[in-house]
């Protein structure tokens, strides 16, 4: 079975969800190449052999390359995570937040913590 891998046009409709912003303004505002990276970052292989030949690996370099290159303003985080759980859904396979997911604390030194809806990362 082959793997279905997200594009930038897949990405932009995720931000654009998540950013409540239509895509094409979201586009303006992202740094196209750096998404472009993060997303063809699962797919990556050198004389023919992949560097991440098992789904769980390439589903984490997905959403921790999405993180890590920052391509948009604003939503990094939860643009990686949907991408995620679309990348995974999109290939069959069931994402489900771990237990300590389902609090999560959005900055080291806030004291505030938000109770998260998964699937769109909001109160």
């Amino acid at each position: 079975m082959s793997v279905q891998y997200l594009d930038l046009a897949d990405f932009l409709i995720i931000a654009e969800a998540v950013l409540g912003s239509p895509a094409d303004q979201v586009a303006l505002q992202t740094k196209l190449a750096l998404a472009d990276s993060a997303l063809n970052a699962p797919a990556a292989s050198f004389a023919g052999e992949e560097f991440y030949p098992d789904f769980p690996t390439k589903s984490a370099v997905l959403c921790a390359h999405l993180v890590k290159n920052h391509p948009l303003l604003d939503g990094n985080k939860r643009v990686a995570l949907l991408a995620t759980i679309e990348f995974c859904g999109r290939n069959g396979h069931a994402w489900r937040p771990p237990p300590a997911m389902r609090t999560v604390r959005l900055r080291p030194t806030s004291s505030s913590i938000w109770r998260l809806d998964p699937l769109t990362m909001r109160r």
